[in-house]
């Protein structure tokens, strides 16, 4: 985290709930962490390898990464900018 006159700069995130798990996500769209329902177990999708991951009410997807320098970026429907 970056600090400014001593005060941290906090990065925002969210939680979306689904049928079977809760996903945490940066506001930029990148899953970081899905917790299962009911145990609580947490999968820390952000350390897979850059492979990508798609939440939805159906499951968890879980996609190979994207060919180096292939410039595509995945973004999700009503996400606004990461600097916005």
């Amino acid at each position: 985290m970056a600090t400014n006159d001593g005060v941290a700069t906090l990065k925002p995130w969210e939680t979306v709930d689904f049928p079977h798990f809760v996903g945490v996500r940066h506001r930029s769209g990148a899953w970081s962490t899905v917790i299962l329902k009911p145990s609580g177990q947490e999968i820390d999708v952000a350390s897979l390898g850059g492979r990508r991951v798609v939440l939805h009410g159906n499951g968890i997807e879980f996609l190979p990464p994207l060919p180096p320098g292939d410039g595509q970026t995945l973004t999700l429907p009503g996400t606004p900018p990461e600097d916005a």
